[in-house]
């Protein structure tokens, strides 16, 4: 049953807000969660009593501690690999809270804890009444689900930075993955059954679909309700640029699908270096590296500004990397097209939208990549076939 709505508003940058994303992962959560920390620390920087504090997963645990920073207990992200607490404690953490806090649960961390079902339900239900709640959701269920795919080969969720996302993607462009057919279905499932447990015990008073609202997350950030006569900092006046170009920046530092290369550039050998973010750079199209030569020195010093917030635990880690547009994951995904067919079989069944044919895919990729790219790489450009 969908609960009724809730809303939570809060008309004072100075007063505690707590902000909750609820994911199944492979949908912008971790990126939505640290702009926002980003953007509620811009407005409230001369604040010592009311600090904002990115959590992030609220299930891996929280603790209590010391901050310098700020000269006051806080609550931050605990040890990961204590799975001592159980949802009563967290939820005993939270309400000790006197300070901002920006979190996530995703909906496969409560399904991997089995917890009893009335903490279940007594954790939903602090939520609902302490926490403005954002449903993270994806309009391609297909490419979350191919997301999920290649998340099972590489091991990893999200990268931070550059050199660490060179070194653990390069090799998935040298040498194609097959998804496991039923694997691809778990995923679809996980999806589905992600939106029902949300739908059934929340109060979710904004959606964040990420093909709609990641290009322009500031302004997403800047029209929460939640802010309601709230002025929140905005990305340029923090930063000195605009969020579009501060991500960019962020992506083609270690564009690895737009580069112009020779394959020779991803094998390291004694005849070969192993790829930098320089030479990377210098095989993007020259429109692109004009850009990083323009915007390349902000971008350094305001990535330094959010590496400060990390090292005092304001934020749990970065902002995310991009990792591979829909065009990438087609070169990526040895059996892509094998996956759309199973993917319209599962949603015809499970009341999704369906792939209408090639040209909805292809229309799709166009246009993330003219988000991304001024002059779209040659080796990006697409058939008239998927």
């Amino acid at each position: 049953m969908m609960l009724e709505n809730n809303i939570r508003v809060f008309t004072s940058i100075n007063k505690s807000m707590n902000i909750l994303v609820l994911t199944p992962d492979r949908v912008g959560s971790t990126l939505l969660q640290r702009v926002l920390t980003v953007h509620m620390t811009g407005s409230k920087r001369n604040e010592v009593t009311h600090p904002v504090i990115n959590v992030h997963e609220i299930t891996n645990g929280l603790a209590y501690y010391h901050s310098n920073v700020f000269n006051q207990m806080v609550l931050g992200e605990g040890n990961r690999d204590d799975e001592s607490q159980t949802l009563g404690d967290i939820v005993s953490q939270l309400d000790k809270v006197n300070h901002s806090i920006i979190g996530r649960l995703a909906h496969y961390h409560i399904v991997r804890r089995d917890d009893p079902k009335h903490q279940q339900l007594n954790l939903y239900k602090y939520i609902n009444d302490n926490f403005f709640i954002i449903g993270c959701r994806r309009n391609s269920v297909f490419e979350h689900a191919l997301s999920w795919g290649i998340q099972s080969s590489s091991k990893k969720l999200n990268v931070y930075n550059h050199k660490d996302k060179i070194e653990i993607y390069a090799d998935l462009y040298k040498n194609k993955i097959s998804i496991p057919p039923k694997g691809f279905i778990n995923y679809l499932n996980a999806y589905k059954k992600y939106i029902e447990w949300s739908d059934t015990h929340f109060n979710v008073n904004q959606y964040f679909v990420y093909e709609e609202h990641m290009p322009s997350i500031d302004k997403f950030v800047d029209n929460l309700d939640c802010f309601n006569n709230v002025e929140v900092a905005k990305w340029h006046d923090m930063f000195g640029m605009s969020w579009t170009d501060w991500n960019k920046c962020h992506r083609l530092l270690s564009d690895l699908g737009g580069m112009t290369h020779d394959i020779k550039l991803l094998e390291h050998s004694d005849d070969v270096e192993p790829l930098s973010i320089r030479n990377l750079v210098k095989q993007l199209p020259v429109s692109e590296q004009k850009f990083i030569a323009k915007h390349g020195d902000q971008y350094y010093k305001s990535s330094k500004s959010i590496e400060k917030l990390v090292d005092e635990k304001i934020l749990v880690s970065g902002i995310p990397i991009k990792l591979q547009t829909l065009v990438e994951k087609r070169m990526i995904v040895e059996n892509f097209n094998e996956c759309a067919i199973l993917y319209n079989e599962w949603a015809t069944d499970n009341g999704f939208d369906i792939i209408k044919n090639s040209d909805e895919i292809i229309n799709q990729a166009k246009a993330e990549l003219e988000y991304w790219y001024e002059n779209i790489p040659k080796n990006l450009l697409l058939g008239n076939k998927f």
